[in-house]
């Protein structure tokens, strides 16, 4: 099994801490991690912020946390280039988890360039310079347009898949972290993003990260959203989007069962 979205930045960048992280996925039976950091936390990717961090007062003031404790990326690459010369009882990848505004392309393109990572997958964090997913500023779904807010979503994510600059597409689902779950027939979109995603060889991440970091009691993909990503032979990858050890893993066993039943009506059996 694969958990495709961990992320090490609580921590030391050491061997030590990488370590406790694969102690937990071996119980879990996981036999590829891939490890990713956000983009936020490193000084080379300040550029990736700027609409986001001029938004209103509380994101300038996350933000500006951030970048005052923001590392150089040259530390993440060396300890991806000592862990490549450690010897682990499972497959190990590292990336980066950019988070994607079409303003921010050349940038990004500028970030991948630094150093060879085995993957970039790319996340929609903000909608026009909107953090939708901080707990500090939780919003409601009755003071928006709901299909007009999913309309801008999806064309983000599309715009995200034909930059060309990702491997994967992180968290699908993440405007519903607050309970805004898509309703009406988005099935059209669906399709769309589907055939980006299968045209451009970028696989789609079934997460469990909303449900262990907000409590969302819907694991992974809605039904109709994950129906279409395998009648379309897009490639799912399971990810926890785990920020510490003890998560490496979470509920991958449980969306390998929903995909599994998922095929089974596709199909027929």
């Amino acid at each position: 099994m694969v958990d495709a979205h961990v992320h090490l930045e609580k921590g030391n960048y050491d061997i030590e801490w990488v370590k406790e992280f694969i102690n937990y996925a071996l119980e879990r039976n996981i036999d590829e991690i891939y490890f990713l950091e956000h983009t936020h936390i490193f000084k080379e990717c300040e550029n990736l912020y700027y609409e986001m961090s001029h938004y209103n007062a509380y994101q300038s003031q996350w933000y500006g946390k951030k970048a005052e404790k923001a590392r150089p990326l040259k530390d993440y690459i060396d300890l991806i280039e000592s862990m490549k010369k450690e010897t682990v009882p499972i497959k190990l990848k590292f990336g980066l988890e950019v988070c994607y505004s079409p303003e921010h392309e050349k940038d990004i393109e500028v970030i991948k360039a630094m150093y060879p990572f085995d993957f970039l997958v790319g996340s929609i964090h903000f909608i026009d310079g909107w953090a939708f997913s901080h707990s500090k500023q939780k919003w409601h779904k009755e003071d928006y347009n709901m299909p007009d807010l999913y309309k801008r979503y999806y064309q983000l994510m599309c715009q995200l898949i034909d930059s060309n600059l990702f491997s994967g597409l992180a968290h699908p689902n993440s405007l519903q972290c607050f309970g805004a779950y898509p309703e009406g027939d988005y099935s059209a979109d669906y399709d769309k993003i589907a055939g980006k995603l299968r045209k451009n060889h970028m696989y789609i991440e079934e997460s469990s990260g909303l449900a262990i970091n907000y409590g969302d009691p819907e694991l992974g993909m809605n039904i109709g959203m994950l129906n279409c990503m395998l009648c379309r032979n897009v490639k799912v990858l399971t990810a926890s989007d785990a920020h510490v050890p003890c998560n490496v893993g979470k509920l991958v066993r449980e969306m390998n069962g929903l995909i599994e039943k998922a095929r089974l009506r596709i199909h027929g059996a």
